[in-house]
């Protein structure tokens, strides 16, 4: 029998339960997608999209660094030409109504989050310094600030969109803020009006090579080109050099074949 003192003790032990699972939950950041078109709505007083050019899923945005200084320029380059596509580097990308700005830094000095000035300056936090580059719409996109002190880059500057490179690293549970995520974007082109490197006169021309095919992933079936097992690779021989005419009845004789043998395991399962 069920004793008041019993249900009593059963009550105390489900609330402790309670309260030990709610502490080992670890809490995730809140990450809130964003179209296009649901940040020109929820930013319209601030005039979000001017200055922004969008061709479907592809946003172009035209900057300029005139007046900058060398270190800015090389900075840049070495931003968007080597740690754009290197995996152990985080480029992230911060579409504001009147900035623009980018931060870049190496994923493994990531040590989490702070605030500089007010709460709405939410800041990734890195054990070293990165590069961090200020774009005004007011001065047609020109670079405004370039440092590489880690303590004043804004994550979300007050609230404003990123490109998705930075979703991995505002998921992070330590992220005590609501991030917002440019979802409907797939390709951001940032174009700049630095002059390219002059080749060096005193090297000799290198013929370029022709481009080569691009890597198949592989895992994925729709984007294997080639099943290279080996009874496709005969048939392949087959048809090349014999006609589809003999290809078709090879096909039609391991139909046969296939059909044959099954008959014949049931029949056989069947007797015993």
């Amino acid at each position: 029998m069920l004793t008041k003192d019993f249900l009593k003790r059963l009550l105390a032990l489900g609330c402790a339960l309670v309260c030990v699972l709610a502490l080992s939950v670890p809490s995730f950041a809140e990450v809130s997608n964003l179209t296009y078109d649901e940040c020109v709505s929820k930013y319209s007083a601030s005039g979000w999209g001017k200055g922004y050019s969008r061709t479907g899923t592809v946003l172009d945005i035209d900057v300029s660094f005139d007046g900058a200084s060398e270190e800015a320029k090389e900075a840049w380059k070495l931003v968007m030409q080597d740690w754009l596509n290197d995996p152990d580097y985080a480029v992230i990308f911060c579409l504001g109504s009147s900035s623009f700005w980018v931060y870049a830094n190496r994923i493994s000095d990531f040590t989490g989050f702070t605030y500089t000035n007010n709460v709405g300056n939410q800041c990734l936090q890195f054990s070293s310094p990165g590069y961090y580059f200020y774009f005004s719409y007011s001065s047609g996109w020109s670079l405004s600030i370039f440092n590489t002190n880690n303590r004043s880059n804004s994550v979300t500057s007050s609230g404003s969109p990123l490109y998705r490179s930075a979703q991995s690293l505002v998921s992070d549970e330590r992220n005590p803020r609501t991030s917002y995520i440019l979802s409907d974007i797939y390709t951001l082109i940032v174009n700049d009006d630095i002059t390219p490197d002059e080749p060096d006169s005193s090297v000799p021309e290198v013929p370029v090579d022709p481009p080569k095919e691009p890597e198949v992933p592989t895992g994925n079936p729709e984007y294997v080109v080639y099943n290279t097992s080996i009874w496709l690779t005969f048939f392949r021989w087959v048809r090349r050099h014999i006609g589809n005419a003999v290809f078709v009845g090879f096909l039609v004789l391991a139909a046969i074949m296939g059909i044959y043998l099954i008959l014949r395991i049931i029949k056989h399962y069947s007797r015993q």
